[in-house]
């Protein structure tokens, strides 16, 4: 079963990640509007089980701007926790445009 996102929930670390990286908290959760695709994370620290709990999320900001971002999950299936975001790469780009 695919995950489903209706809500990315971002802590101040996040906006800070994503601020220093020109995103906004806003831009990043257009993402989950538009056309996206969400991945294992399988870069994930595994002694802190990071590669069961984070996904990537790939996908387009309103303004087509492609956009990663590292998820977590939580209790509510549906509500994740925004880690950080950057740019997509263009193999990253190549996922969503594939999927």
């Amino acid at each position: 079963m695919p995950d489903l996102i209706n809500e990315l929930l971002a802590t101040e670390a996040a906006i800070d990640k994503l601020g220093a990286r020109g995103i906004s908290v806003g831009e990043a959760g257009q993402v989950i509007w538009n056309r996206y695709v969400v991945i294992r994370n399988r870069r994930g620290s595994a002694e802190r089980l990071q590669r069961d709990i984070r996904r990537l999320l790939i996908g387009c900001s309103d303004n087509r701007r492609f956009l990663t971002l590292v998820i977590e999950k939580t209790i509510e299936p549906t509500t994740w926790l925004l880690v950080t975001g950057w740019e997509s790469t263009s193999a990253e780009r190549m996922i969503l445009e594939k999927a």
